[in-house]
């Protein structure tokens, strides 16, 4: 069986990252790493931000810490 990682490098309020690590595995054949993103993180508009302020329009976050980066990566083998 195939699962599908979703690792996430979350802010943490000290400004240091912690990395979470979340496994695919409903629906794997169909879902793609964008897709997982989508389905486990919230976009959050920054209400600091105004035009020309030097601040960040919005930020995606996930269990409302921002993320900083995501990968995915796969394990298994097809066909078990």
């Amino acid at each position: 069986m195939k699962i599908l990682f979703l690792i996430l490098g979350l802010v943490n309020a000290d400004g240091t990252l912690e990395l979470i690590k979340i496994p695919i595995t409903h629906g794997i054949k169909h879902i793609s790493c964008n897709k997982a993103f989508e389905n486990h993180t919230k976009w959050k508009e920054n209400p600091n931000y105004t035009e020309n302020s030097g601040e960040i329009w919005g930020f995606y976050t996930h269990k409302d810490k921002p993320i900083a980066l995501h990968i995915c990566s796969e394990k298994g083998i097809d066909g078990e």
